[in-house]
């Protein structure tokens, strides 16, 4: 019986591009996005590559092999980005309430 791995990708470290964070080579695509859009999609490999036709199954799946291995750094990538955008949005609405509010410019 023979074994069969999965397909080996590249992941890239470069602090230009995607602020550092590890993303498939000869890409954008930082792995924590498709580690986002495979959790979305319930594990639908294939509904990711659906919304990203640049990538193939096969890149997913290595990809998703080498989170498995570095899970513990993707996931904090993605824990500061549910921050940040929650803190972005608590401020955005902060914002436009102050604008809707004749009352703001008194405070």
């Amino acid at each position: 019986m023979e074994l069969v791995s999965p397909p080996t990708v590249e992941i890239e470290r470069n602090p230009k591009r995607c602020g550092g964070d590890p993303v498939l080579a000869g890409t954008r695509m930082g792995v924590h996005d498709i580690v986002s859009y495979w959790r979305l999609y319930d594990g639908d490999v294939q509904r990711v590559v659906d919304d990203f036709p640049h990538l193939t199954v096969g890149q997913v799946e290595a990809v998703l092999a080498w989170y498995r291995d570095h899970q513990e750094e993707i996931d904090e990538i993605l824990r500061r980005r549910r921050e940040d955008h929650q803190r972005i949005l608590a401020e955005t609405r902060a914002r436009r309430a102050a604008a809707n509010d004749p009352r703001a410019a008194d405070r």
